[in-house]
């Protein structure tokens, strides 16, 4: 089975961050549901009060971009589906 990371990139102004939401071994149908999964669910900062979420498909279901509309501001966060293709690492880490 494949190995999987889906990254939550988000932030203000000219500071943006990316950090890991999940990692996990599927297939790619597993995978991309995985995805949709976090981009209707996943806070990008804990005690967030969501009042309204909004969830846009980007291309062909590997991204999805989300407006979290919080009780004082709003959240932009883009979910990317990454695939590990490659690593130096002969054990891999252990995957959830």
């Amino acid at each position: 089975m494949a190995h999987w990371t889906v990254l939550a990139q988000f932030g203000y102004g000219e500071q943006y961050r990316s950090e890991e939401a999940a990692r996990f071994e599927g297939t790619p149908e597993e995978a991309r549901a995985r995805l949709y999964e976090l981009a209707c669910t996943h806070r990008p900062r804990p005690g967030l009060r969501q009042k309204r979420r909004d969830v846009y498909r980007i291309g062909d279901g590997d991204a999805y971009c989300t407006n979290i509309e919080g009780l004082v501001s709003t959240f932009r966060v883009v979910y990317r589906l990454a695939e590990l293709v490659w690593s130096s690492d002969p054990v891999p880490p252990p995957w959830q």
